[in-house]
């Protein structure tokens, strides 16, 4: 089941490849959705006839990306259910410009988790994912391989294109639509530092739907402008030979997207011998695996660089792309669909069960982005402190450095006290004095638990995504030597300490808390 069945669409290609190996395999298999594309008409039936055709044996995959509206049809069907889930750009990449939408992930997220308690697994495209399914309490999170049909690309270049964009000058290519979340502004940054520092016979393909009208389709036409770089091409959708050409005449492959569940499109570069430089954010230096070049500096000068080296340095190249061809091996399509059976094995044979609620839980989250990654700043200083004086406490914090090993947090036990370390959104900036990114995972752990949340500080990014959506459960603490968290209607729960004065602060947290508690046991 999939809100809406789309033609070329990244989610609907992985729906349609599970129904055949479905269907390869022997189980007869369907796709459900509320709304698909002209071209896929006959590959669908309607979501609101599921119901009514499931029975008892039925098995349901729900995949999961954005707001479906199809919970309460999801919850009166007969049958087992499992979740695939494509993760869900967050919000905050989006406001600004598609209001909408941003409300569409809001709701999403939502939506995620009033899945939890219907499903008995749930897989996920990326570690990353899996992640946050974690954090939401989902039973039996496993990871399955993204399956990309090779055969796709292996299209003949449009002559005509590819005679016009062979002309000497260095290409940098993207592809991807052009909407906020894929960092296409950002790509126009890189591409006119890379051209006024280091290569002035160089072009901007970007390869995507644009629309021109939209808030942000004019801003970066405007931003354009403003920055001026010579030979941008916004080609807008093309065809596959289209696209071939693009990749044919490439130098390098840039991404400076904030947010992937998967980057298909990083992979569709290896394969066509394209070195690429993508931004680290997400589920970006999984995909990659070591191979290409990713940087964890958004700064358009040192991704520029790059860019020049790979062009200066033939032999960096050749090694880039030997490394991006090895990153390809155990992709292949036989080995991906065994992969896919052997992580489907147990839900299909029907041997998972889900797990008793826990009984036991965390008396209060104490909410600390920078705890791991800046253990000396004021702020974890203050956390520790409060640890020694709360019961049962956990601390959330953002994971530095490693990438992800495995589908869940990282915890350390001390005593009662736990400290979990969630993966950020996107890269962790340098230096204690820089705010700490958010975190989709670690804002799904706040939500689910029922315990007061103490946000140290107040008015960091985590707290700014998380806060509206536990109301009265929110607490936020904000040193006196800094501006008050006047985003965010705290009311009479932000407390502002002194840092100069630890033992005060965590005294006047703990007795504002107790107090508070008493209140509403009363």
């Amino acid at each position: 089941m999939v809100p809406r069945l789309a033609w070329g669409d990244a989610v609907g290609n992985q729906v349609r490849y599970l129904r055949e190996l479905l269907r390869g395999w022997g189980y007869p298999s369907e796709i459900y959705a509320d709304q698909w594309d002209e071209e896929c008409r006959a590959q669908v039936r309607p979501a609101r006839d599921y119901p009514r055709e499931a029975d008892g044996d039925s098995l349901l995959l729900i995949h999961h990306s954005y707001e479906s509206r199809l919970v309460p049809l999801v919850r009166r069907s007969p049958g087992r259910k499992a979740l695939v889930y494509h993760n869900v750009t967050p919000a905050r990449l989006l406001e600004g410009f598609e209001r909408k939408v941003a409300a569409g992930c809001v709701a999403a997220r939502e939506e995620l988790l009033a899945l939890q308690p219907l499903v008995e697994c749930a897989f996920a495209y990326s570690r990353f994912s899996a992640e946050e399914l974690v954090a939401g309490g989902f039973p039996h999170v496993s990871v399955i391989p993204f399956a990309v049909d090779w055969r796709a690309f292996d299209v003949a270049p449009d002559p005509t294109l590819r005679a016009e964009l062979d002309d000497g000058h260095a290409n940098i290519l993207f592809v991807g639509r052009a909407v906020p979340s894929k960092g296409v502004d950002d790509v126009l940054r890189v591409f006119t530092a890379y051209q006024r520092l280091y290569q002035p016979r160089s072009r901007l393909l970007v390869a995507g739907y644009l629309n021109r009208d939209s808030a942000y389709g004019t801003w970066l036409l405007g931003l354009r402008d403003v920055l001026g770089p010579e030979r941008v091409l916004l080609l807008g959708r093309v065809s596959a030979a289209q696209l071939s050409a693009c990749f044919s005449v490439a130098t390098a492959y840039l991404s400076m997207s904030r947010h992937e569940g998967f980057g298909v499109p990083l992979l569709e570069s290896m394969y066509r011998g394209v070195p690429v430089v993508a931004y680290g954010a997400a589920a970006v230096p999984e995909t990659m695996a070591g191979a290409g070049l990713a940087t964890l500096s958004g700064d358009p000068v040192e991704v520029a660089q790059l860019l020049a080296v790979l062009e200066r340095q033939p032999r960096l190249r050749a090694r880039v792309v030997e490394a991006q061809r090895a990153r390809l091996r155990g992709l292949e399509q036989d080995t991906v669909a065994a992969a896919v059976r052997e992580a489907l094995r147990p839900l299909l044979e029907g041997t998972f069960t889900r797990p008793a609620p826990s009984t036991t839980g965390h008396a209060v989250e104490l909410v600390c982005p920078g705890f791991s990654a800046e253990p000396e700043a004021p702020m974890s200083q203050l956390t520790r402190r409060l640890m020694e004086r709360l019961p049962r406490a956990r601390v959330l914090s953002l994971q530095a450095g490693a990438l992800l090993t495995s589908t869940a947090p990282a915890v350390d036990t001390t005593g009662a006290d736990e400290v979990w370390r969630f993966s950020p959104d996107q890269p962790l900036p340098r230096g204690a004095s820089s705010e700490p990114s958010g975190s989709s995972s670690l804002e799904t752990a706040v939500c689910v638990s029922g315990a007061p949340a103490i946000f140290l500080g107040a008015d960091t990014q985590v707290a700014r995504d998380t806060m509206p959506r536990i109301g009265e459960r929110a607490w936020g603490v904000t040193f006196s030597s800094q501006r008050p968290a006047g985003a965010l209607d705290y009311g009479d729960r932000l407390l502002t300490v002194d840092p100069s004065r630890p033992d005060k602060a965590v005294g006047h947290i703990t007795r504002v808390l107790d107090t508070h508690g008493d209140r509403h046991a009363r």
